[in-house]
């Protein structure tokens, strides 16, 4: 119906239309694949409109990214991209949100985006299951000694039978330390647990007690966690 009343020709009075509703919308950068479910969202908001680098192999180029984030009101960013005052004066006064898609912002100058007011979004917690559950995995195919049976397997290396070829140690009756008592070495402990484990205990850089009620954990000093762990897992920040 509007486009039978319209005075332009039918084709000139879509295309038009459209760019007028593009121009209103707000222009958000996305800096590489993101999952289908994060495009979605942008998709179906009806609010912006965005660009997308499109590929999980190779990061968007420096040269590249200063020319697109020109203008734009948003940008989705990933831990490749340095968010410094270069790239914040080439977006210009229209960038009001920043969102990268990680637990960490070491790639971020937050202070130059506090000057800026700029609102800064990040995805703390997200990996912790991942995170310990890989932690997990290691633990056991190093222990186990998981990659060497497996190369002996695909050899054909294993020979005759042996009482104590590749035994590996169990975590059954064992004494488990944990460097640095955050949510992800607390997720670590409760998925040994079920292992037998006999003690937890951990250092920190203070007693932890609401952490360690959680997996009924110990705190003792640096020395004694190195003494007494027989598997330690070290869940420090990279920080000084």
């Amino acid at each position: 119906q509007k486009i039978a009343v319209a005075p332009l020709s039918v084709k000139e009075g879509i295309t038009s239309k459209i760019q007028r509703e593009m121009s209103t919308l707000q222009r958000v950068y996305v800096t590489r694949q993101i999952p289908p479910e994060g495009l979605r969202i942008l998709k179906e908001s009806g609010q912006v409109q965005f660009e997308l680098w499109d590929s999980d192999d190779v990061p968007v180029s420096r040269a590249e990214l200063l020319k697109k984030v020109k203008g734009v009101d948003g940008l989705l960013c990933v831990l490749t991209e340095k968010i410094d005052a270069e790239l914040l004066d080439a977006a210009g006064p229209n960038l009001k949100v920043l969102s990268t898609m990680s637990v960490g912002f070491d790639h971020l100058s937050l202070d130059e985006l506090k000057k800026r007011g700029i609102r800064v979004g990040y995805t703390p917690e997200v990996l912790t299951d991942a995170v310990a559950e890989l932690t997990v995995a290691l633990l056991l195919a190093t222990s186990r000694r998981l990659i060497e049976a497996t190369h002996e397997a695909k050899t054909g290396g294993w020979g005759t039978w042996r009482t104590l070829w590749l035994c590996g140690h169990e975590l059954a009756n064992s004494t488990v330390g944990i460097l640095g008592l955050g949510r992800i070495g607390v997720a670590i402990a409760e998925r040994l647990a079920p292992f037998k484990v006999k003690k937890f205990i951990y250092t920190d850089v203070a007693p932890r007690p609401e952490l360690a009620r959680a997996i009924n954990a110990e705190y003792v000093s640096f020395d004694e966690l190195a003494k007494q762990s027989d598997f330690l897992a070290v869940c420090c920040a990279l920080t000084p």
